[in-house]
């Protein structure tokens, strides 16, 4: 009970972490190269990153505030790539990191 209690006041902080302006975000908007969903263990959640409510929700949270080099898509990512920062961010920010917010009736139809 009091675990679950916990839980849900750390729901309610969610928005402020990653809509800061100066937190990063981490997105894995894609399996790496070489994992499909069929590989996962059973169970395992194998959705389109967009398709996900949380997913969403955070990735449009991410998107308010924040200069698109803190937002950064792993998914992005090329296999037999040696990345340093520079590559990294040039990779994983590609079209801007990150989408715009959506209008309301956009929203409504995802």
């Amino acid at each position: 009970e009091e675990q679950n209690a916990l839980f849900k006041q750390g729901l309610g902080c969610l928005g402020t972490l990653y809509s800061h302006k100066y937190t990063w975000v981490l997105r894995l908007t894609s399996f790496p190269d070489g994992h499909t969903a069929e590989d996962q263990p059973e169970g395992t959640n194998v959705a389109k990153y967009f398709d996900r409510g949380w997913c969403a929700t955070e990735n449009a949270w991410a998107s308010l505030t924040k200069g698109g080099y803190l937002s950064l898509d792993l998914g992005k990512m090329r296999a037999g790539v040696e990345y340093d920062w520079e590559s990294l961010t040039d990779d994983c920010t590609q079209d801007g990191g990150r989408r715009p917010p959506l209008l309301p009736s956009a929203f409504a139809a995802e």
